[in-house]
């Protein structure tokens, strides 16, 4: 069913919106996916709060145009799925590429990051980075280190006398 323009004017606000808000954008191809996987990629989305959404592909390059977000060479010949974060830079392209393994049908196009245009390779390398906590974690452990190595060392020597104890106590 054809939309009538009050909608379409509805769908470019909203996509505006939510463009402007985005950390990071993923284009994916759903050629062929089911019903039943779509709403599983969604509901998958969801859960890691990211908005997901089929746009018209001028829609889309409309709403882009005005966010000034330079997109020359976005011009797909198949439907396109939006999936766009607000938090985090690297949470949409993680979930749809995991997904993209369990539905083989949703591939990786595209992405947005930082509001310039990045190449499915570029979308791809993003999702194998570690999550914001997952660095948190690691920059923690660094700091961490020096401590525990000189407690490590400190508490080397109580252990070799301990040792040294044990053993006269047993003879």
């Amino acid at each position: 069913m054809a939309k009538v323009k009050s909608q379409k004017e509805k769908d470019l606000q909203e996509l505006k919106e939510k463009l402007a808000q985005a950390k990071a954008v993923v284009f994916s191809d759903y050629r062929g996916t089911t019903v039943k996987d779509l709403d599983k990629f969604r509901k998958t989305l969801r859960k890691d709060n990211i908005f997901s959404k089929v746009y018209k592909l001028t829609l889309v390059k409309k709403a882009l145009e005005e966010n000034n977000i330079a997109a020359p060479a976005l011009d797909y010949k198949t439907p396109v799925i939006l999936s766009i974060s607000a938090e985090d830079e690297t949470a949409p392209a993680r979930s749809v590429k995991n997904m993209s393994k369990d539905i083989k049908t949703i591939a990786v196009l595209e992405g947005i990051a930082d509001g310039k245009v990045i190449s499915k390779d570029q979308v791809l390398a993003l999702a194998d980075m570690p999550t914001k906590q997952e660095l948190r974690g690691m920059v923690v452990r660094t700091i961490n280190a020096p401590v525990s190595g000189f407690v490590n060392v400190l508490a080397g020597n109580i252990r070799g006398l301990v040792n040294v104890l044990n053993a006269m106590a047993q003879k």
